[in-house]
């Protein structure tokens, strides 16, 4: 009997662990970078490889002491890709040529707020290990690991 209780202790413990890891790694960039605009950094939360589809998550949150706007990309998504190994990757389209990401215009973020950006593009080949993300928001943010 008492096996059986530190058994289902234990599951449950394990049960309880991964929810609040993943809540922990959620809140930690993969990588950052200053955006153009004072007060705004950009944060890239999530990078996750999943059946040839790469989904990116950034975060742009203002630090500074105001409501700041945010251009993610002002002409559309043309400029707002990935590149791996000389290759750039262009955000993926819908059936009705819709972009499957956020949108990408002015985006307002309250002072000590944050807005969350994100984009579907093709993977890069398995062996890739590492993208860089480009828009007009921010310096290309280089370097962030793919999660597999």
């Amino acid at each position: 009997m008492r096996s059986m209780l530190a058994c289902l202790a234990f599951v449950s413990m394990l049960a309880v662990a991964p929810l609040s890891t993943r809540t922990a790694a959620a809140a930690e960039p993969l990588a950052s970078q200053e955006t153009n605009t004072d007060g705004i950094m950009a944060e890239v939360t999530e990078c996750r490889r999943k059946e040839g589809v790469l989904n990116i998550r950034v975060r742009f949150k203002n630090t500074g002491d105001e409501d700041k706007q945010v251009y993610v990309d002002g002409s559309g998504y043309d400029n707002t890709y990935l590149t791996a190994e000389k290759k750039k990757y262009l955000v993926l389209k819908d059936s009705q040529n819709k972009p499957l990401a956020s949108p990408t215009y002015n985006i307002g973020v309250k002072k000590g707020g944050s807005y969350v950006w994100w984009a579907k593009y093709p993977a890069p080949p398995d062996a890739v290990k590492k993208v860089t993300f480009y828009s007009q928001a921010a310096p290309p943010i280089g370097d962030i690991p793919i999660q597999d």
